[in-house]
């Protein structure tokens, strides 16, 4: 402890709340954490696998694209493009083809780069994000 509080110092506080609202917020603060989490799990252990199972090519990359998003938008960044492309595993005109199925489906949009003119972003739009989230939290109850 950094020091004893004199009975002097001490201000109560004394704050009610009803039941439901802090549970409510419990909830969502447990399920965005382990939602962030079982996303970044996911694709590291989709990352390991080719480095454990020599010769094999797994290949999956919308999946591997929306999940990329999502745990990008979680941490308050976005990609690029050409690094979405790169990050599928894929081949950069099957990367491009899923990129544009997302938006045509409202799922992800691209918006202009305010550092490099030549360059879009993509954007998790919030159709994609609940879809996600319903996914994750499908898995996270299946899980011991």
């Amino acid at each position: 402890m950094v020091g004893e509080a004199l009975p002097s110092e001490l201000i109560e506080v004394t704050v009610r709340l009803p039941r439901a609202t802090v549970e409510q917020s419990l909830r969502a603060t447990r399920a965005h954490g382990s939602r962030l989490g079982l996303a970044q799990a996911l694709l590291a252990g989709r990352r390991s696998r080719s480095s454990l199972l020599k010769g094999l090519r797994f290949a999956e990359p919308l999946w591997d694209m929306i999940l990329e998003i999502y745990v990008a938008a979680a941490g308050g960044r976005h990609f690029n493009v050409l690094k979405l492309c790169a990050l599928s595993g894929g081949s950069v005109t099957t990367a491009l083809r899923y990129i544009k199925q997302l938006e045509s489906n409202g799922y992800l949009s691209r918006q202009a780069d305010a550092t490099d003119a030549r360059s879009f972003i993509v954007v998790m739009q919030p159709a994609l994000r609940s879809a996600v989230e319903r996914w994750l939290d499908q898995l996270a109850e299946t899980m011991p």
